[in-house]
């Protein structure tokens, strides 16, 4: 499946073509790591120097002005224009380029004519909000016209922002990440005091007198705050400004620089800046959240004036024209933003108008653009992109680099290694013959049992760690400022997602990976416990304890046989594994954190069906309509290479017929299956609900592909007792039986209280629910809500946010006030106090469920000693003995409901 992109980039002259230029490039060499980029420029011009500094090829064209006035130059126009053009077509053609994407500027025009000659499509983007005139002339007939700033008059024109640079990215993924270390470590490069308020003051990289002399002429004022002051004069501009400090108080705080080449380290520390108002620095000020004096160009065509328009008008910024900037200006505007109390408040709220107008995706934006003009099969290849840069993992897209050999890994060391996913990869490694070390914040349950494995595991992060290591795996929860990370970068290490990893064990074996929204441990643990059964000798890796008749099996396991992986779609990672058998339980949307879109979330798993061997088999719900339509848009190419397509599932449809789950007197659940071209098959589960019935089903249709027969795959499917956290008895106390369960999507959780309401006979169903990630439950706060309604009881607690950092404004009581029925649901914040909230409410025979991917789980032993403590109270001596349960009720809020949220610290370093 090689990757046959290709794309010429066009632009040059200033940094305001070349940046959004590299940026883009950058986002789609991201995105098509095999492709070929290569960028239109001049001799002449910044991309002469930038453009191979950043690895892409440049092809030179000669600078081609274009007259806004009738001149001699007008004689000469028409014989440089072939040239330019004719060295354009040359460069289109060295590539073979399927797009052409300008930037204006003298390279644009050339490129537009040659890529329209040749009937190639064409992108535009324009930064500024008045066009410039090559970007007016490619627009007229561009696929595709882009603009920074709504409305630039071009036609057709589309608001992407401006594709940021790569420093400036990097920094807003820091300050999002751990803004205290960001702004310390930017204050530490420049000589400053990071707990000071910070003006930056800056007129380009050529400087402007006039910003120079109206700032430092109101310097008293500035310092007289308490603030400090850097002021990037440019070059040959600093004495006038040092000489206009001598003896004004406070003068060592204001910090005078002609130049500065790392602008990201003073953007990390500024609080305020004041500045002139291209482009570039709007939409980084903005996308940054940084409140701004904006100080247009007083030549030109007022372009400048126009893009600060939007972030003034929203109150990021305040406008002053140039020949209103004086020192008086700068006293009674500047310097009130810089003390503190009002000031500090004021700051922060103009700050918060900015970023709500900034963009910080305007890269991918375009690139998105860029794709739809591909050619159809380049368009299915390319991965999903994040939609938000708040968290960057320490590998933004697992399984770009293609296969990774198993022998080329050396001495390995796993970041986050007690994790349910590393914890299950590290003693594989290590039974492989590595040599394997990990680390994790936290000594916890699952270190021990790595230690006895054989792997080297260290308490806490340390750059030390990773000396003497020839690899590095993450998870996509470890971030790119880890400091072992950070030292492997340094060292030029490899670092890898778990799932390349596991790619690599899985590489020589016949591999079942399991994918689904939903589903996905429980169906890899009946695949896995099943083939234990059958004697095959597994190897498996899943995100969950094993359990069968036979006693536990764990997370993972080393054997000969064939491998059973579940395979994680949240972050793209399943796109690194080449099964022989996968596995689509669903293909309903989650992880739009990721993904973006419901329609990017699908095509993610097409490639992933696309990545089963040849001759192999993809088994899919036919009850599931995400599943369906995969079905139906792969199956003809996954013909071709000879692989077979299985669905399973209720409907008559299905080529595999799931017949209705029902209890037996054995406390077993029998469920026929009737595949078309074998006699049916009876399972005894031991596992209740008809979507487990669907998840043996699935399990039966592999294990048939693997060489299992029918009545081994049955009675191995009949062993298994379940995973770790589904539908886990954590014990009984005062009648009440306690369940612990891993449902944290609203499917998952319907199908969890359908259950339960089956096993729970005459009692209650009472439910403990602790949300996972912000991005989930703001996306899926109400259907939440309806599959809540199915509970009798629902105590929510505040949101377990993983890898993800804290938004205020989603707590648990979104999922709460979207339980239809009212009174049956109640948030309470404290999770103590929430498991005792619920607790309080049962009764003898009600089936109690703490529910959730976070730490709820360590909430069960809570409710189960409330319920303890009140079934002692209620039959003390001295007590209400024999005094009937209150009556049915919904939930009410305890008097410290309101109480601190509770850790929403589930994320790994």
């Amino acid at each position: 499946m090689a990757d046959a992109t290709s794309v010429l980039l066009a632009g040059g002259g200033t940094a305001g073509h070349v940046n959004p230029l590299l940026a883009v490039a950058d986002e789609l060499r991201r995105r098509h790591p095999r492709g070929r980029f290569a960028v239109l420029g001049t001799a002449e011009g910044l991309e002469a120097r930038l453009v191979p500094e950043q690895g892409y090829d440049l092809a030179v064209v000669p600078r081609v002005p274009l007259p806004r006035r009738p001149t001699v130059d007008w004689l000469r126009l028409p014989g440089r224009l072939r040239a330019a053009v004719r060295a354009a077509g040359d460069a289109i053609d060295e590539i073979d380029a399927q797009v052409v994407v300008g930037f204006g500027g003298y390279v644009a025009t050339p490129a537009y004519l040659a890529a329209r000659r040749r009937g190639i499509p064409v992108v535009v983007h324009e930064q500024n909000a008045r066009p410039g005139l090559a970007n007016r002339v490619g627009a007229r007939w561009a696929a595709a016209v882009a603009v920074t700033f709504p409305g630039t008059a071009l036609p057709g024109a589309q608001v992407t922002g401006l594709p940021l640079r790569t420093a400036v990215q990097e920094l807003l993924t820091a300050r999002a990440s751990d803004p205290v270390a960001t702004r310390r470590a930017g204050a530490e490069v420049l000589g400053l005091d990071p707990a000071l308020a910070t003006l930056l003051v800056t007129g380009g990289s050529l400087g402007a007198v006039s910003v120079n002399r109206a700032v430092a002429g109101a310097a008293d004022a500035l310092l007289a705050t308490g603030a400090q002051v850097l002021h990037l004069t440019g070059r040959g501009k600093a004495d006038e400004v040092r000489a206009s400090l001598v003896g004004v108080p406070g003068a060592e705080r204001y910090h005078v620089v002609e130049y500065l080449t790392a602008m990201d380290r003073a953007l990390a520390v500024a609080d305020v800046v004041v500045g002139r108002a291209g482009a570039g620095t709007v939409c980084e000020l903005a996308a940054l959240g940084i409140p701004a004096a904006y100080v247009p160009l007083p030549i030109g065509n007022g372009e400048q004036r126009l893009n600060a328009a939007g972030v003034v008008a929203a109150g990021g910024g305040i406008l002053v024209e140039d020949r209103e900037l004086t020192p008086a200006w700068v006293r009674e505007h500047v310097a009130a933003l810089l003390g503190s109390g009002d000031a500090a408040s004021e700051r922060a709220r103009m700050g918060e108008a900015a970023a709500g107008v900034g963009v910080r995706d305007g890269a991918a934006r375009v690139a998105d653009l860029v794709e739809a003009q591909l050619p159809a099969h380049v368009r299915a290849s390319a991965p999903p992109r994040p939609t938000t840069a708040a968290h960057t993992p320490a590998v933004a897209d697992p399984g770009e680099r293609g296969p990774v050999a198993l022998s080329d890994l050396g001495r390995v060391h796993l970041v986050g290694v007690g994790g349910a996913g590393m914890s299950a990869v590290a003693p594989l490694l290590a039974a492989r013959g590595l040599r394997v070390s990990g680390s994790d914040a936290h000594d916890g349950p699952a270190l021990a049992g790595l230690r006895a494995a054989g792997v080297d595991v260290h308490v806490g992060h340390a750059a030390s760690h990773v000396e003497g290591v020839d690899t590095l795996v993450v998870s996509s929860a470890v971030r790119s400022t880890n400091p072992e990370v950070v030292r492997a970068r340094e060292r030029g290490l490899p670092v890898l997602h778990r799932s390349e990893a596991l790619a690599a064990l899985m590489a020589d074996r016949d591999a079942i990976a399991v994918a689904g929204a939903h589903g996905k441990t429980t169906t890899s643990g009946m695949v896995a416990a099943a083939l234990v059964h059958a004697g095959t000798d597994p190897s498996f890796a899943i995100g969950g304890v094993v359990r069968a008749t036979s006693g536990t099996l764990g997370g993972a396991r080393h054997g000969e046989g064939p491998f059973v992986a579940e395979a994680d779609e949240s972050d793209g990672s399943f796109l690194a594994y080449e099964p022989l058998v996968a596995v689509v339980l669903n293909v309903e949307p989650d992880h739009l954190d990721h993904y973006g879109t419901q329609e990017r979330f699908e095509a993610a798993f097409e490639r992933f069906a696309d990545r089963v061997r040849d001759g192999g088999l993809l088994v899919a719900c036919a009850d599931d309509p995400g599943a369906v339509r995969l079905v139906a848009a792969a199956r003809a190419r996954l013909a071709e290479r000879g692989v077979a397509v299985r669905t399973y599932g209720t409907t008559p449809a299905a080529d595999v017929h799931v017949g209705e789950s029902r209890r037996t007197e054995d406390g077993r659940w029998q469920v026929v299956l009737t595949p078309g071209d074998e006699p049916p098959v009876t399972l005894h589960l031991q596992v209740a609900g008809a979507h487990n019935a669907l998840d043996a089903a699935a399990a039966w249709c592999a294990l048939r592909r693997v060489g299992v027969s029918s009545a081994a795959a049955a009675a191995g499917l009949d062993d298994f007792v379940g995973t770790g956290r589904r539908f886990e008895d954590r014990g009984t106390a005062g009648g009440v039986r306690v369940v612990d369960d891993y449902a944290h999507h609203p499917t998952e959780v319907a199908a969890l209280l359908r259950a339960a309401r089956q096993v729970a006979d005459d009692g209650r169903v009472l439910a403990l629910f602790q949300p996972h990630l912000y991005s989930r439950t703001r996306t899926f706060a109400r259907e939440f809500g309806v599959a809540f309604d199915l509970a009798d009881a629902v105590v929510v607690t505040d949101v377990y946010a993983a890898r993800e950092d804290p938004d205020p404004s989603v707590t648990g009581a979104l999922v709460a006030d979207h339980v239809p029925t009212p009174g049956k649901a109640v948030f309470v914040a404290d999770r103590t106090a929430a498991a005792r909230a619920v607790a309080a409410l049962a009764r003898p025979g009600d089936l109690l469920l703490t529910v959730g991917a976070g730490d709820v789980t360590e909430l069960a032993g809570v409710v189960l000693g409330e319920l303890a403590a009140l079934d002692g109270a209620r039959t003390a001596p001295d007590g209400p003995t024999g005094q009937e349960p209150a009556p049915e009720r919904g939930p009410q809020a305890p008097e410290h409901g309101s109480a601190a949220p509770g850790r929403p610290d589930g994320a790994r370093p």
